[in-house]
């Protein structure tokens, strides 16, 4: 009895393999018939579901131009995968902005979901998830109740949201003025501006409260400003803010990313 079940499942082993190549070749042959004009690639997932990037030509096209390029799309790939086509066959269509799911079951067609990515403007594409980070950096201050230019530390930790469109992160900064030192804590909030993969601008605003070694702590708000140059791992940062009681201010810093993509 043993030798059967062992003789069974190895030959249960043995088929998984040429199941997979299978989908391989059918794959290559399926892309090698592929209408360029419509679709500019095609990959094949790690379930084997076929992904095609659809060309500007497929997404100026009316829906019903979509359904008669994705039906063709579908029964050409289950063409290629017969016998062995799933009863439901599945195709992902994509393109810079969105995307469909289309379903061929029975022998018919329906687009079973289909996004958007409603992207603030002049952004490219954002990362597909959210990273904390550390911002550490130098501040000139003039203005407010300070009689000159003040030099100060300022340090923040937070996190990005939105898939990279916004961040908000707490402050803390250290500034001295003669025999007086000041800390100060707060939050901050900024949306960001990708450009391209090198540059980005940002506005956001910012809440302090500032603790002097003497005298009474004071609340104040600012708009912000600023460019980032991104590099591997971090951005360089340069940042202008003007807050209420005529303060002005310029920050130069660096922001390191403590998770990855």
């Amino acid at each position: 009895m043993k030798r059967y079940l062992l003789a069974a499942l190895t030959l249960v082993l043995l088929s998984l393999p040429a199941a997979a190549a299978d989908y391989q070749k059918a794959f290559k042959t399926f892309r090698n018939r592929l209408d360029s004009s419509v679709f500019s690639g095609a990959d094949l997932s790690a379930q084997n579901q076929l992904i095609l990037q659809a060309s500007d030509k497929y997404v100026a096209l009316p829906a019903s131009g979509r359904f008669e390029r994705a039906s063709v799309a579908l029964t050409g790939w289950h063409m290629v995968l017969a016998p062995d086509a799933p009863a439901n066959l599945m195709l992902s269509i994509r393109w810079k902005t969105g995307g469909e799911l289309w379903l061929m079951k029975d022998s018919g067609y329906a687009k079973i979901d289909e996004w958007a990515d409603a992207r603030l403007p002049f952004t490219p594409d954002p990362p597909n998830t959210d990273r904390f980070f550390g911002y550490v950096g130098g501040q000139l201050m003039r203005g407010g109740s300070a009689t000159g230019n003040m030099t100060a530390f300022n340090g923040r930790l937070g996190k990005t949201f939105l898939r990279g469109r916004c961040d908000a992160a707490a402050l803390y900064g250290y500034s001295k003025l003669g025999d007086s030192g000041l800390s100060a804590y707060g939050l901050t909030g900024r949306v960001l501006f990708p450009l391209t993969d090198k540059l980005g601008w940002n506005l956001g605003g910012s809440f302090t409260r500032s603790a002097p070694s003497v005298g009474e702590a004071v609340n104040s708000v600012a708009a912000l400003g600023g460019v980032n140059f991104y590099l591997p791992g971090g951005s360089f940062d340069v940042t202008a803010s003007v807050g209420n009681k005529r303060m002005y201010s310029l920050l130069l810093g660096y922001t390191l990313y403590l998770t990855r993509k």
